[in-house]
């Protein structure tokens, strides 16, 4: 396993941590259920995760690898995790629509909203939500996965909050238990046929007093 430093995400690498992600969930079912075409896959989704990641470094924290970006994780803490009007006009969600097309963004938004309402339901407000997290995949297997996670984990545990996240890639669903996250919810989303999932990761109990 290679030992990479892990580093709040700068602006200027914000373009190669969008090209990062985009190689991450580049077979992941819902980037493939929201652009079905490869060639418009590769050419729109930078720009689809420089939404995100602008999202994340406006309101919450982008944690990326030091130097070349071969991943990141966009985690919100409890103040801001929730997408308001305002915020998503900020991050540039309203021009979502023309990034990735209009039939693409609709897809993308039905899937999340299929899922949004267990988020809602399964975590208390106050929690750490891991919006996004990714590796590309040519640095696959050096530990990076966990290695975005755990200050964001470490922080929660920290402070006594839960983490929580959704996946449509069914590989990540045993990576993510290792972590110690648990599998709240596994549904099917009917208009699509994706499967999904939501996980939950709690605090510690605290050590019992002597």
């Amino acid at each position: 396993m290679t030992q990479k430093n892990i580093v709040p995400l700068a602006e200027e690498n914000l373009p190669a941590a969008a090209e990062a992600l985009a190689r991450a969930f580049y077979n992941d079912p819902l980037q493939s259920y929201v652009f079905p075409d490869e060639s418009e896959r590769v050419a729109r989704s930078p720009a689809h995760f420089a939404a995100a990641l602008r999202y994340g470094m406006l309101f919450g924290e982008v944690l990326t690898t030091e130097g070349k970006p071969l991943g990141a994780a966009i985690c919100l803490p409890p103040e801001t995790w929730e997408i308001t009007p305002g915020r998503a006009t900020a991050a540039g969600f309203d021009e979502l629509p023309d990034v990735m097309g209009e039939e693409a963004a609709s897809r993308f938004f039905s899937a999340l909203g299929a899922i949004d309402p267990y988020h809602h339901r399964d975590v208390p407000p106050a929690h750490w939500y891991v919006m996004v997290v990714g590796v590309s995949p040519e640095a696959h297997g050096q530990g990076l996965g966990r290695a975005l996670l755990e200050p964001v984990m470490n922080r929660a545990d920290a402070a006594g909050l839960p983490c929580y996240l959704e996946t449509a890639q069914p590989k990540n669903v045993t990576f993510y238990e290792h972590l110690g996250f648990k599998n709240v919810v596994g549904v099917v989303e009917p208009q699509s046929g994706l499967r999904l999932w939501t996980f939950r990761r709690d605090p510690p109990a605290p050590a019992p007093a002597v």
